[in-house]
């Protein structure tokens, strides 16, 4: 049987966000946000000179969950907060805060462009990145509300996302760090180091499925739809190989006993995250599946590391080489040491 860890290992290393590009996201998103602050003081308009504006990084940047992808367009979410203790009815029209972020952020000669979505400002930099803004009104942060254009105010909290995915990976992640963040930044930041450096199998198993899924690019569901999966159906394993191998499996059958629905696992909780996939798309994907696990148990059960390699690089490409003779080695690389460049920008949330 041939044994694929170590490659996976070395794919990881591969695929995940380095500490050099995440800390050049970090740079550029702190200046993004000091420059914010400075425009939005000088959009005209007594509507909202009473509004209070901070700002909270969330998804797979603060789960470290996210990925480098083929094409280097690798992206960071960072909510922007609005709050005056204004309910939904007295609220001004999303699409209004939506103008005012666009108008905030103006232009700069490092942006290629400023796309308003539905559900946040994507801008876009020239480097081959890019920072997405959703923007939210929480008063209570602990209840926030996302600001959509076509579905108006709804209740939306990206950070019980982040505590539901913590606690499947048993990281001690605790919501205090960011409520509560004047009194416990330093927990969050060893936190935030200690789990990196742990980076556990589940953490791993997202990053390869958003990897393959980046690779057959065909509409294939979105990075919150593989964690999701990865999460309820996780198959712990000594090894990463079989690990996968075991997990793709029960997703496929969670997926076919579920009517190839995924339920959000918070709020607004029980919305299907396939809802927007087409039938079209719902089959390719689980033509994909099926393949993958036909070659992931070729890969498992064959004598032969070349065969077990070449089936794996088939749906995850190039960059999953397998181990020259010169790598075999029964140690893990060392993580580097996190930089801290970021200054802290707001009073009650952390430097992410």
């Amino acid at each position: 049987m041939a044994n694929c860890h170590e490659a996976f290992q070395d794919y990881n290393e591969k695929i995940k966000l380095s500490d050099e590009k995440r800390t050049i996201l970090i740079s550029v998103r702190e200046s993004l946000r000091g420059r914010m602050k400075l425009n939005f003081q000088k959009i005209p308009g007594n509507e909202r000179r009473n509004l209070g504006l901070d700002f909270q990084s969330q998804g797979s940047f603060v789960m470290d969950t996210i990925i480098r992808p083929i094409n280097d367009d690798y992206d960071l979410d960072d909510g922007v907060y609005f709050h005056d203790g204004l309910s939904r009815g007295e609220r001004t029209d999303p699409k209004v805060f939506h103008d005012w972020v666009v108008r905030a952020v103006d232009t700069h000669n490092e942006y290629e462009k400023v796309i308003d979505k539905p559900t946040c400002i994507r801008v876009q930099y020239k480097q081959g990145f890019h920072i997405d803004l959703p923007v939210y009104y929480a008063d209570d942060f602990d209840s926030p509300d996302l600001g959509h254009l076509q579905k108006g105010w709804i209740l939306s909290n990206p950070i019980e996302f982040i505590a539901w995915f913590e606690e499947k990976t048993k990281s001690g992640f605790d919501k205090k760090f960011i409520y509560e963040s004047v009194r416990s930044h330093e927990l969050f930041d060893k936190w935030f180091l200690d789990m990196r450096k742990q980076d556990c199998q589940l953490r791993r198993l997202v990053r390869y499925l958003k990897a393959w899924g980046d690779l057959k690019r065909k509409e294939m569901p979105a990075g919150i739809i593989m964690t999701v999966l990865a999460a309820n159906t996780f198959s712990v394993h000594q090894r990463d190989d079989v690990a996968l191998r075991n997990t793709l499996i029960n997703i496929r059958e969670y997926l076919e006993r579920n009517g190839i629905k995924c339920p959000r696992p918070t709020t607004p909780k029980g919305e299907d995250l396939f809802e927007s996939a087409t039938e079209e798309d719902k089959k390719y994907f689980m033509a994909a599946l099926k393949g993958f696990i036909s070659s992931a148990n070729m890969a498992i059960e064959t004598t032969s590391d070349q065969v077990a390699r070449t089936e794996w690089r088939s749906h995850l490409g190039e960059r999953f080489r397998g181990m020259s003779n010169d790598f075999i080695t029964k140690t893990t690389p060392n993580i580097a040491a996190l930089q801290r460049t970021a200054s802290r920008s707001t009073p009650w949330l952390p430097i992410l």
